[in-house]
């Protein structure tokens, strides 16, 4: 009998060591990423220039999900995916191409590779 309750209770224990590291581990509904986020600087090869001195309105949907999606002037643009990287996040689009971002402060930096960056403001 005193096993029995040995073997339960160490079960016990270790269900509930599972379940508390589970839960150590943030989850993307918590992420500061998830939202959307609009276009306020582009960087093209050390170039700065706002997405109106270019006719441009850029924002990017970041969802729960692990998904996101991004409009170009109000047209759809492109899908893709995200996680959650130790410095920021890693965006594949539809295509494949892989990209990163980075929080600075309240702004979302995204890296699209060939010196090409986006600084972009989360909408209200």
């Amino acid at each position: 009998m005193k096993k029995n309750v040995a073997k339960l209770l160490v079960v016990c224990l270790i269900m509930t060591m599972v379940m508390a590291l589970a839960s150590c581990g943030g989850s993307k509904e918590e992420s500061p990423y998830v939202g959307t986020w609009n276009a306020v600087n582009i960087s093209y090869s050390g170039v700065e220039m706002t997405p109106e001195d270019v006719g441009l309105e850029f924002q990017l949907v970041i969802n729960e999900d692990g998904t996101l999606a991004a409009t170009t002037n109000g047209e759809a643009d492109g899908e893709g995916n995200w996680e959650a990287t130790d410095d920021g996040i890693s965006i594949t689009d539809a295509t494949g191409s892989e990209m990163s971002a980075v929080m600075d402060g309240d702004q979302l930096i995204v890296d699209f590779g060939d010196d090409f960056i986006v600084t972009m403001e989360k909408a209200e």
